[in-house]
């Protein structure tokens, strides 16, 4: 009962197979083709305009009589499924395609049009073709015609459809169709498309291309019978909007929405596996642009080899996903750059904001811009934008920034030399001029240090590197040097006593450096003698060195007191000389203020 109703079904079918094999017999007569098994990595030949119109028309012919014949045999037949040999055939029949494409200049159109769009184009061009009077092959100019003619160029009468010599590129030397006549071939289709067609004609190829599900169909035919997907015997009258059916319109929302779903699902893991630890978070960040990158790879992939979306709509859905997934993958190197700064600095340790973590950070940073300019003007090339010119025009306009700014680049090129000669760290005590303190950041314009009264003081790293730096922190030995007072009423002996007890207490000392203790009777000063201690500390920092210091003077002290010695303090003495003259006033006064005195 089912045979006889797919029977009755595809009755009109089986006529529509015959005509088709009868046209193909036609076309491969009218056009002649070579003896034997052609090589499939022979190229077409586009060395004149006869050669590239003879095989342009010879190529399609061959993919529409076995492509489009081989689907309309199958829908006539019974089966519910291809054949092997059918699937076999169909895909053998792209190559044609292909081919064919090669004889297009599509040097004017986006790389990430080329390959749906000059498949639709092809067929386009071959409808228009099949339906206007065409000259006799031999009246075609060959290669010999073409080398005596002063213009390259070869139009097909009363047409504006145009092959031409190309001038530059990768395939300078070879006649092509022209980018021009490219750009019309949709409007010189939507002229011609009523008028009926010539003998051997592609019958009906961009409606059946265009309107029928064929790649879903190819795509799931181990699955669903293809008879179920592809359209009945083509129809004159479909229902479309902006020229794509209304499956097509299904198929576009129901992958945009399984698209926007998983970015969605991607996202918020995204965020669960940022709350752990700092170097995870920055890897989980990367789940987000990666899966826009999936997304509109696989979307693209989607809509022109199984929806074969066509048309403006092709265009624009097209390149908007193309500009997303180069800016998806600017993001991605951008983050996953600072994932790497961020594991570097872990694997070795190293302080947030030190000198070497900043550095570390700098050059993967120039490494990752300079990756994400690279993608953003190969994407940009990709979906037609004039990339190359507008890098040339940025270089300009950034010569004139960067005179403007001679300060700020100055100030990053100071910080680099700090990074990479490394005059101090982060933490190191230095003196800089009247500045003294602790260095507490180290960034691309300026260093900041803390001075000991807790002031913090921004100094550009282009005054930095062109000042004496005096970095204490790097001290192997830190000196102690000062002055002992001791009283002039200290005896000789005593003061014997004295020195060579603070060289002992020096001497004994696990921390001072024995090679080089001065203790010496120094000078006789303004109001003690003066006994010069000047040793040096081995220690770690400035708090042992304090710790050290205490105890020692300490010791000192005691000693002092032990012995006897005193320390003197500051004293003055102040003489008063009277002269005669005032002492006789000094008795007048006397005498007249007896009260006053």
């Amino acid at each position: 009962m089912i045979n006889k109703f797919y029977r009755l079904l595809f009755i009109p079918k089986l006529r529509l197979v015959a005509v088709f094999l009868a046209l193909g017999i036609l076309q491969l007569w009218a056009i002649p083709v070579d003896a034997g098994v052609e090589s499939p990595l022979k190229p077409i030949d586009t060395s004149s305009p006869r050669s590239t119109f003879k095989g342009f028309l010879e190529l399609m012919n061959k993919g529409y009589v076995k492509g489009v014949g081989t689907v309309e045999s199958y829908l006539a037949s019974s089966r519910l499924y291809l054949s092997p040999e059918e699937v076999a055939t169909i895909k053998r029949t792209m190559n044609y395609q292909e081919s064919a494409r090669r004889t297009l200049d599509l040097s004017e159109l986006p790389p990430a049009m080329v390959g749906e769009s000059s498949r639709q184009l092809a067929i386009q061009l071959k409808e228009v073709i099949d339906r206007i009077d065409l000259p006799p092959i031999e009246s075609i100019p060959d290669t010999q015609a073409m080398a005596k003619s002063e213009f390259k160029r070869w139009t097909l009468p009363n047409s504006e459809i145009r092959i031409q010599r190309v001038e530059k590129g990768p395939r300078i030397g070879e006649y092509l169709f022209t980018p021009e006549t490219l750009s019309r071939i949709p409007e010189f289709y939507a002229m011609i498309k009523d008028l009926p067609y010539n003998p051997g004609a592609s019958v009906g190829w961009n409606d059946y291309s265009s309107y029928s599900p064929t790649g879903v169909a190819l795509a799931l035919y181990r699955i669903v019978p293809p008879r179920w997907l592809i359209d009945a015997p083509r129809q004159k009258v479909r229902t479309t909007f902006l020229d794509q059916p209304l499956w097509r319109w299904f198929g576009i929302v129901a992958v945009l929405g399984i698209s926007f779903i998983f970015v969605l699902l991607c996202f918020r893991l995204s965020r669960c596996w940022a709350s752990q630890t700092m170097a995870s978070g920055q890897w989980a960040n990367l789940l987000r642009p990666v899966s826009l990158m999936v997304v509109t790879s696989m979307t693209v992939l989607i809509f022109s080899q199984l929806l074969r979306v066509s048309g403006s709509v092709y265009e624009m859905f097209t390149l908007s996903l193309w500009a997303l997934f180069y800016l998806a993958f600017t993001w991605a190197v951008w983050v996953a750059g600072g994932a790497v700064a961020v594991c570097l600095s872990d694997m070795e340790k190293l302080q947030v904001g030190s000198i070497d973590s900043q550095l570390i950070r700098l050059v993967i940073r120039l490494i990752t811009v300079i990756v994400a300019i690279a993608i953003l003007v190969a994407g940009a090339d990709r979906i037609g934008l004039p990339a190359y010119s507008v890098i040339a025009g940025l270089g300009v306009g950034g010569l004139a920034v960067a005179l403007a700014a001679q300060q700020t680049l100055a100030n990053l090129l100071g910080s680099l030399i700090i990074m990479f000669e490394k005059p101090f760290a982060i933490g190191h005590w230095i003196k800089l001029k009247d500045i003294e303190g602790i260095v507490e950041k180290v960034g691309f314009r300026s260093t900041r240090i803390r001075t000991f009264y807790d002031s913090l003081v921004t100094i550009p790293s282009s005054q930095l590197i062109n000042s004496t730096v005096d970095n204490l922190e790097l001290r192997e030995y830190r000196q102690v040097k000062t002055i002992l007072n001791l009283t002039y009423d200290t005896p000789v002996e005593k003061i014997e006593g004295f020195i060579e007890g603070v060289k002992q207490i020096l001497e004994t000392h696990p921390d001072t450096r024995k090679d080089n203790i001065q203790v010496f009777l120094y000078e006789f000063g303004a109001h003690s003698l003066d006994i010069l201690l000047n040793f040096f500390l081995q220690v770690p920092d400035r708090s042992a060195e304090l710790i050290k210091r205490q105890e020692i003077l300490l010791a000192i002290l005691r000693l002092a007191d032990s012995n006897g010695v005193r320390f003197a303090f500051p004293t003055q003495s102040l003489h008063i000389e009277s002269f005669p003259e005032e002492k006789t006033a000094i008795r007048a006064f006397t005498a007249l203020f007896p009260k006053q005195t």
